[in-house]
């Protein structure tokens, strides 16, 4: 093998090497936390808000509604401009990863991540956090030098409340009611 195939198939290898970084080991190399055992759409529906409860209200932040038919709705607020949807489609659990795929309608930059990991941390075990394995965590590696619970929290989302099958249906039509607003990304 020559030179440049040899360094061709280093790269390629480093690349996939790269790619296949579990997520959780990522985290757990800065802060002790476990993933969620038993995935379900019914454990796993919620509300889930960032910024979370323990760091306090913010100026702006995100909401995940993850429901448990499979459908879920994800909004952004500010103090400057109100909440407003922008994705919804279908959630799953794959692999032990929640993933989220837009409908149709949404042809614009969603912004939600499109794959999660469920962790808690190991004193908080009732909790649920969601951190995007990409974007999300990517920070969080980035900037949990001294303080990794609190960057944790920061690049989290944490469920605040759960949602029933029951619960479903009203609490959907109430975020399209109020906070969808598709002509908000056509102008």
């Amino acid at each position: 093998m020559n030179g440049t195939c040899l360094c061709i198939v280093l790269i390629l290898e480093m690349a996939t090497a790269v790619a296949q970084i579990d997520p959780l080991k990522q985290l757990q190399e800065k802060i002790p936390v476990q993933s969620v055992p038993e995935l379900t759409r019914q454990k796993l529906a919620g509300e889930y808000s960032s910024p979370p409860r323990e760091i306090g209200a913010g100026l702006s932040g995100d909401d995940l509604y993850p429901f448990p038919d499979g459908t879920y709705i994800y909004d952004e607020w500010a103090d400057i401009e109100p909440t407003t949807i922008r994705d919804k489609g279908k959630w799953a659990i794959l692999e032990g990863f929640v993933q989220l795929s837009s409908d149709a309608d949404i042809t614009w930059a969603a912004g939600a991540e499109r794959k999660y990991i469920a962790v808690h941390r190991q004193t908080h075990t009732e909790e649920i956090l969601l951190v995007g394995t990409a974007n999300a965590l990517a920070r969080f590696e980035q900037d949990a030098k001294d303080e990794p619970e609190i960057e944790l929290l920061v690049v989290c989302k944490e469920r605040s409340k759960s949602i029933s099958a029951a619960g479903t249906r009203n609490l959907k039509q109430k975020l399209m009611r109020q906070s969808w607003r598709p002509n908000y990304f056509t102008r």
